[in-house]
């Protein structure tokens, strides 16, 4: 099945954006196809979050062929306050599709079983001037796969402050680099 109109949503700008109980500005669900998909060349600037679920949210949806890819994708001058649930998540969906299928990673960690997908590419990643205060969770989770890890991926001046923000991220298979953050992601 082919996508009828692009294989890939690409230069977009979304700015100047209060927001109240979202789960996020968020890209994908992202999955490999035989023909392609992508998302890239996305900035996100000038974004208040009040109360969201989410607030910077990237995810994959699995597929048994084909590629995809999420890339060069920004979020600058970002404030979120009193997040419910992880101010930065970044790997597999985390809903289960409307037929029950997906990997339903909504309790991930407490529940482990929360595969990533291994066809979807994520590289060019930027935070920059993000802030989270009153968080209840912990800051964010970052998870790719092993053999296709995420890559060059910079936050630039992350904070995230809240109740479990000294327990760090969950990280799995990211390279990057980190300025001026709290907490060092773990890459």
């Amino acid at each position: 099945q082919g996508n009828y109109y692009s294989t890939c949503t690409e230069n977009m700008l979304v700015e100047n954006v209060d927001v109240t109980f979202s789960t996020g500005m968020a890209i994908g669900t992202v999955p490999p196809k035989n023909n392609f998909n992508c998302i890239k060349n996305v900035t996100f600037k000038n974004i208040n979050f009040n109360m969201p679920f989410k607030a910077i949210y990237i995810k994959t949806n699995p597929g048994d062929s084909g590629y995809g890819l999420i890339k060069n994708i920004v979020y600058e001058d970002i404030i979120i306050t009193k997040p419910l649930w992880f101010s930065v998540y970044i790997g597999p969906q985390q809903q289960k599709q409307p037929d029950g299928s997906g990997p339903g990673c909504m309790l991930y960690p407490l529940d482990p079983n929360c595969p990533t997908e291994p066809r979807v590419t994520i590289k060019d990643i930027v935070l920059k001037n993000v802030e989270s205060t009153d968080g209840l969770l912990l800051p964010g989770i970052i998870r790719c796969n092993e053999t296709n890890p995420c890559y060059d991926f910079v936050f630039n001046n992350v904070n995230i402050n809240g109740w479990m923000s000294n327990k760090g991220y969950i990280c799995e298979n990211i390279n990057g680099i980190s300025y001026d953050s709290y907490p060092e992601p773990c890459f």
